[in-house]
């Protein structure tokens, strides 16, 4: 049985990954570049910081990764305001899952302002009981680090959470974890691989609840 669910932020809840590719796009174009299509597999789902060493080291950026990380992130902050969306049945299902008295958390690998700000935006800022982002930890995804944490601040073993994720690179954190783990791939992650690890890769959020009584994960 599920004791408590934890959600993945960026393509799960919040349609937010087009507005990060176009802060990419926009900070290297200041460099003559473009965004290689090849590397977006290992970007989604990844901290800032590491999307910028990647970024950096495959473009040979004349900048030092913190600093990429710290000009592209003000492009993306300022992007914000009136452009950030739900994802289609994320407050439905926030609210179906709180109405049952399951604790629900967030491991997101946004920095704690930016979290902050989008969950005020969507009014989700008292939806979950914990929050871990990118600050929280000493290793983003595809390590374990956030959900570990997020689990063991839920008071909850691994293995009773099940995690929501929309990319390959958070479906092996939450394995590697000892999570359960239901794909919700979006337009932008759908095609990729390593979705193979998950429980199940369902169609959207509002498949979630229904997959979860019809398998016995709730009863």
């Amino acid at each position: 049985m599920v004791s408590a669910v934890i959600f993945d932020l960026d393509g799960v809840l919040i349609d937010s990954e087009a507005l990060q590719l176009a802060a990419w796009e926009h900070y290297v174009a200041r460099f003559a570049q473009r965004l290689p299509r090849e590397l977006l597999p290992r970007l989604f789902g990844r901290r800032l910081a590491d999307a910028a060493r990647i970024i950096v080291a495959e473009l040979a950026l004349p900048v030092s990764p913190e600093r990429a990380a710290q000009e592209r992130d003000e492009l993306f902050l300022a992007s914000l305001p009136g452009n950030v969306r739900p994802m289609p049945g994320a407050h439905d299902l926030i609210a179906a899952l709180r109405a049952r008295g399951i604790p629900l958390g967030l491991a997101t690998s946004g920095h704690q302002r930016y979290v902050r700000l989008v969950l005020d935006e969507l009014g989700l800022d008292d939806a979950f009981s914990v929050l871990v982002t990118g600050d929280d930890v000493a290793r983003g995804k595809p390590a374990p680090d956030c959900y570990v944490l997020a689990a063991a601040r839920l008071g909850s073993s691994p293995g009773s959470c099940v995690a929501i994720e929309d990319a390959p690179l958070g479906v092996a954190a939450a394995r590697a974890a000892g999570l359960r783990c239901l794909a919700v791939p979006n337009d932008h992650t759908r095609h990729l691989d390593g979705f193979a690890a998950a429980d199940a890769i369902l169609s959207g959020l509002d498949a979630v609840l229904p997959w979860l009584e019809s398998n016995g994960w709730f009863s």
